[in-house]
């Protein structure tokens, strides 16, 4: 069962920066993203565990195998060595020691510098070490890749804060989520609804989505390859602003049965 904060209505719509959207929140690096931003599909930066948003994003059907999602024991005492340094890096540092790829909006770091880590300590102790000072804490987040966290400032509500949008990309990604939601609610083997998914892929300059890659298995190959496929076919409406930060990242998240945004016509299909 999805968590409360995924729970909620949501409108799509393939008009740019159309109001039903909650405009764009989130880049992934770091913890826990509670809130589904576009009916259960939420748009990321992601750093850890191979896969950092500011390297090339490692080819998943070329040959090499999948990202390896798998966090550490969270119990288990690691050897960490992580000076004082900027958060996003800190971050980088912590998920590829102990697995856990962060999600988080790149806004909420700022000028952030990250307290130093060093000695045996649980992957969870470690965080909090790193955290402190800097006034976020983390949370977690059990996709079917694993646990991935996301991160918030500290007394904030359970649920991630609303983004005005994505840096200066004037809506942008709005319309990413909501025509890649499109696609994969056009393909009954893709629709969302009972999976979790690490989506990866770029946009070139005429708008078509490009090397798409799951980071991990939705728990059934064939969806796996469905959704790759799908994404292929995915032509944008509009070519992406220059400065759009790529690889772009999108969590699929499962919807809930009891008022969740689910496809249009699902509930119609299920009923008969």
């Amino acid at each position: 069962m999805a968590p409360a904060a995924l729970r909620q209505p949501c409108r799509c719509s393939r008009q740019h920066g159309a109001p039903g959207l909650s405009r764009v929140p989130a880049r992934i690096v770091g913890v826990t993203c509670r809130r589904a931003v576009l009916c259960g599909l939420v748009l990321f930066r992601l750093a850890g565990a191979a896969c950092a948003a500011d390297a090339p994003a490692p080819p998943l059907h070329d040959g090499e195998p999948p990202v390896d999602l798998a966090p550490q024991a969270a119990d288990r005492p690691l050897d960490f060595d992580i000076p004082a340094q900027p958060l996003g890096d800190a971050l980088k540092r912590y998920a590829a020691l102990t697995r856990q790829p962060a999600l988080f909006r790149s806004e909420i770091l700022g000028e952030l510098t990250s307290s130093a880590v060093r000695g045996l300590y649980s992957p969870d102790a470690a965080l909090r070490l790193l955290l402190d000072g800097t006034g976020l804490v983390a949370e977690k987040v059990h996709t079917g890749s694993g646990v991935t966290l996301s991160l918030k400032a500290a007394g904030a509500a359970a649920t991630a804060p609303r983004a005005s949008g994505l840096g200066s990309l004037d809506g942008y990604p709005g319309l990413v989520q909501a025509q890649v939601w499109e696609a994969l609610c056009d393909n009954a083997r893709t629709r969302p609804g009972t999976y979790r998914s690490l989506l990866r892929f770029e946009v070139d300059a005429t708008g078509q989505l490009r090397r798409p890659r799951l980071l991990g298995s939705t728990g059934d190959a064939a969806r796996d390859a469905a959704m790759v496929e799908t994404l292929q076919r995915v032509h944008l409406a509009q070519s992406p602003p220059p400065d759009l930060p790529q690889p772009l990242t999108l969590l699929v998240l499962p919807t809930d049965s009891r008022g969740g945004t689910r496809c249009r016509g699902a509930a119609a299909s299920e009923a008969s």
